[in-house]
C-alpha cells in the first residue's frame, strides 16, 4: 500500500469542504458529532481519510442548477 501524505489528504478535504459550501462551524459541527474533535489536526489518520470519503460522497449544491 501507498504512504498517504497527509498534508495532500488535508488539502483534499478543503477543496471539498469548498466545494460543499460549509462554513468553519459547520465543519467544526460534524467534526464534533462524528469524532468528538474539533479539528481535522486531532483527527487520526484513520479519521482523516474517512472524512475525506465522507466529503467525497456528498452530492455537488449546486448540480441542480
Amino acid at each position: 500500500m501507498e504512504p498517504v501524505n497527509f498534508s495532500e489528504v488535508i488539502a483534499q478535504t478543503d477543496i471539498e469542504i469548498q466545494r460543499l459550501g460549509w462554513t468553519i462551524d459547520q465543519g467544526r459541527e460534524h467534526l464534533i458529532k462524528n469524532y468528538r474533535k474539533r479539528s481535522r489536526a486531532l483527527l487520526t489518520k484513520v479519521q482523516l481519510l474517512d472524512f475525506l470519503q465522507y466529503l467525497q460522497s456528498q452530492p455537488d449544491p449546486l448540480a441542480g442548477f
